[in-house]
This record gives structure tokens, C-alpha cells and sequence, in this order.
């Protein structure tokens, strides 16, 4: 009896680990999919970022809660260890570190000056989504969604944004695996890998 129930567990087990988001099928109409997700301002995701720069590399567990453009971003290693904790509000961006507080109006730049780590984290609000900003050129792939992006912006102009992943979140398609990389240095990268939405 008890090695039938645990057979039975085991593959619970393996059902829950194998199980991934809905992929889209067919062409998706992406004007009306861009004003779905832009209408979007409250959102939660957990997942996995890796940084990699010549000269060190990072890799975290991620949990960022949005209500845009507020929002709070966490970084932490394997062992649960706090590496960023950071809030932007009305006021700016602040991060508690060491029992200091720093503050910039930027959380890009306010998260480098503290770390030395260059995530474009104001950018990607719209980024991490799939919605392309103001300025930014991109193509598409085989089901209509953004595939490669390449930011408009002057001081984000030498990234280049990949999307290897689409899966259904209620009734949009959201992205679940994105790459930046920077066109002038290759070796610098960040992977983000997003295990779980949450849309308000």
C-alpha cells in the first residue's frame, strides 16, 4: 500500500515539474495584445535572473511586484540571502544595503552605482512584458509576438532584447524567457527566467 502511494506521489511529482506555460497557437493579433498588456499596471513575477559582465556574474532568485510605476525588486541567492532589495516610489528609487539607504530618481541607475550591476530595470517594465516602448524597433516571430527587440532609447541603445518563450497568463501572452545582451560587449548578458505571472 505505502509503495503504491508513493508511486502515485512520485508521479504527481514529476506531472507538476514537467508542466509548462500554454505555448500560443496561431497567429496572434498583436495591436490588440499590446493594448491588452499596456492596460496592465499591477503584476507579479517569480523566476530566476543571471547577470553575466567580463568580470563577474550573478545568479538570483527574482521576485519583482509592480503596480506601475511603483514597484519593488528583489534579488536573492540559493541560500535566501538578500543581494538587492530595492523600492521605486512617488519620491524615487531607494535600496537598503549594509544598514545604508541610497536614493536616485532612476532605479536603473541607482541599482549600478550600488552594485556595479547595469539592468535597465526602468526600461523593463514594458520590456518584461513583450510591449515595446516608444522608439524601440523589433521583429516578430512565427505566432506574431515580439522576437527580437532593439531599444530606441539613447541610454539603453546598446542592448538587444530576446524572447525565446511565450506562455497564456488569463488571457493574454506573456513572455517567460528573455535575453539581453549588449551589442558592444557579447560576453555581458542578462537571462530572465520567469517561472510564475500574477496579474491584478
Amino acid at each position: 500500500m505505502f509503495r503504491q502511494v508513493f508511486i502515485v506521489l512520485f508521479v504527481l511529482f514529476l506531472s507538476a515539474c514537467a508542466t509548462r506555460p500554454q505555448a500560443p497557437q496561431g497567429q496572434i493579433n498583436l495591436p490588440a495584445q499590446l493594448i491588452k498588456l499596456d492596460a496592465i499596471k499591477k503584476w507579479n513575477i517569480n523566476g530566476k535572473l543571471a547577470l553575466r559582465e567580463p568580470e563577474k556574474s550573478v545568479s538570483a532568485n527574482l521576485r519583482w511586484q509592480v503596480s506601475d510605476p511603483l514597484f519593488t525588486f528583489r534579488l536573492s541567492n540559493f541560500l535566501g540571502v538578500t543581494l538587492v532589495d530595492m523600492e521605486q516610489t512617488v519620491d524615487g528609487a531607494r535600496l537598503e544595503a549594509d544598514d545604508e539607504v541610497y536614493t536616485d530618481p532612476s532605479a536603473t541607475a541607482l541599482l549600478y552605482q550600488t552594485t556595479g550591476w547595469d539592468i535597465p530595470l526602468d526600461q523593463l517594465l514594458s520590456w518584461v512584458k513583450g510591449v515595446p516602448r516608444a522608439g524601440d524597433d523589433y521583429t516578430l516571430n512565427d505566432n506574431g509576438l515580439l522576437k527580437q527587440l532593439m531599444p530606441g532609447c539613447r541610454q539603453c541603445a546598446g542592448w538587444q532584447v530576446d524572447y525565446a518563450q511565450y506562455g497564456q497568463v488569463d488571457d493574454v501572452f506573456l513572455p517567460h524567457n528573455i535575453k539581453l545582451t549588449n551589442t558592444a560587449q557579447p560576453e555581458q548578458w542578462i537571462k530572465i527566467r520567469i517561472s510564475q505571472w500574477t496579474l491584478k
